[in-house]
């Protein structure tokens, strides 16, 4: 057994980078694998001395000693400084043990990013910004959900892994709030809580870089878009410096987790005529807050602090809402309106045409805007009432009606759109919008012009829209 997690989740190309490992198997080597077009392997480490060590408590750094639930001393994991690939990009350090010989004795699967040991994910991020468009990973999302080893807290055993999910209320004493950063699992490597909840037209766990966001990746640079690359650990480190070079802030999936520092760099991008793209669902749900350098907790839903996230996105969960599992069967698509916007420029759609549906388009999670369900019910054009946080300028291109088919929350409709304030924001408002890339040619147009649009140069209308 083999398990990692890379100390500096963004390096720059070429830059050091920590690995920490804890492995029964006597050696191991590394393998870089880039997330792009291809899943490509781009180098190999030397074969290094494994060692094991503990898992520790979900809140604590692995890397620094720790202490269990009764009082044992927890080993840190071992470092292990290597060098950053020199190529930006998505990556994956997939972990290949061997014996005394040099001889291969376990290997991931090389064919995915996916895992649930032995693979670790990172991002290498340029020395310099190196493309109009900046694709921002959910590294919280990821780790929200993350029990790392799969092994659940056990009171009587006194040990397990918990998430902000099952954070459990009979623990030997409190524990410091939240779970951190520094330990296997996030995006690859470890055991989502959820993975029960599983998806019939994917295998692979939602909370995880493979079933989204590498879709979305591999899309983009199969098309030849320029992207630079980051987490939103660096976003919230960071803040305005690390998207004023950029045109356009991209975020696909499931971007949950948002701190103050987050939301306040990307209003202030937009303010300022930056574009975002959330090309996701359940969008800025949870406000965060962080503990130290590497500690998160989940403190309120953002529509509770009196600032609702559609204030930034232009939408919500709670007029959206959730499909588990294969639960409500009848598919949901999005019913197009205002067919002659831009974004839907060479789809040959028309108003009340819907796309998606066979695909099931709308759902897992999907987001919307309070509008007159009337309008919807009655084949007309709907608007948002602005009760509900969605600006006034939110032009509301598609609707999904996820209450017909048995399930949603509050008004019960994904609400596809966009508005202009100072820069514009484009809301796919569907977490599953990524796999209709390769399937469905209305869904691929309309990314590549939001993307076009938005990531490329910014000639002026006569209203300064973006034309």
């Amino acid at each position: 057994m083999i398990r990692g997690y890379v100390e500096q989740p963004s390096p720059r190309a070429g830059d050091g980078m920590t690995l920490r490992v804890a492995t029964d198997a006597p050696w191991f080597r590394v393998e870089f694998h880039r997330c792009g077009a291809l899943l490509e392997r781009c180098g190999v480490s030397e074969w290094l001395p494994g060692r094991d060590a503990p898992p520790h408590l979900p809140f604590q750094d692995w890397g620094r000693p720790g202490t269990g639930l009764r009082g044992e001393l927890l080993e840190p994991w071992t470092g292990y400084r290597l060098t950053a690939p020199s190529r930006p990009g998505v990556y994956v350090a997939m972990l290949v043990e061997g014996d005394a010989a040099g001889r291969e004795t376990a290997v991931p699967d090389r064919a995915t990013p996916d895992g649930r040991d032995a693979k670790a994910l990172f991002v290498v991020r340029p020395r310099e910004p190196s493309a109009p468009v900046l694709h921002k990973l959910p590294l919280l999302t990821y780790h929200a959900y993350n029990l790392a080893d799969g092994e659940p807290y056990d009171r009587g055993a006194g040990r397990g892994q918990w998430c902000l999910y099952t954070a459990p209320e009979d623990l030997p004493e409190d524990p410091a709030p939240g779970v951190g950063l520094h330990r296997p699992g996030g995006g690859t490597g470890g055991t989502p809580f959820d993975v029960f909840n599983f998806d019939p037209f994917d295998p692979t766990p939602r909370q995880t870089f493979a079933h989204w966001d590498a879709r979305f990746v591999r899309w983009m640079e199969r098309r030849g878009y320029a992207v630079d690359y980051c987490t939103d650990v660096d976003l919230h480190r960071e803040g305005p410096e690390l998207l004023r070079p950029y045109r356009l802030l991209v975020s696909a999936g499931h971007d949950e987790y948002w701190s103050d520092a987050m939301r306040e760099a990307v209003a202030g991008h937009v303010a300022g005529g930056g574009n975002a793209a959330f090309f996701g669902g359940n969008t800025c749900w949870w406000r965060v807050v962080f503990h130290d350098e590497v500690t998160f907790s989940r403190v309120a839903f953002w529509h509770e602090t009196g600032r609702p996230e559609n204030e930034l996105i232009g939408v919500s969960f709670r007029n959206g809402g959730e499909r588990d599992g294969d639960d409500h069967p009848v598919p949901v698509g999005y019913r197009v309106q205002h067919a002659g916007h831009w974004v839907y420029e060479g789809t040959g759609v028309r108003d009340g045409d819907v796309f998606g549906e066979e695909g099931y388009l709308v759902g897992y999670e999907c987001d919307g805007a309070e509008f007159d369900r009337g309008l919807l019910e009655a084949g007309k054009p709907v608007h948002p009432t602005g009760a509900d946080g969605t600006p006034q300028e939110f032009v509301v291109l598609a609707v999904g009606d996820a209450r017909a088919s048995g399930w949603g929350l509050g008004n019960g409709a994904a609400t596809m759109g966009l508005y202009t304030r100072g820069g514009t924001v484009f809301n796919a408002a569907t977490t599953d919008w990524a796999r209709g890339l390769d399937g469905d040619a209305v869904v691929a147009r309309v990314t590549a012009n939001v993307l076009d649009r938005l990531g490329g140069p910014a000639p002026a209308g006569p209203s300064g829209e973006p034309r």
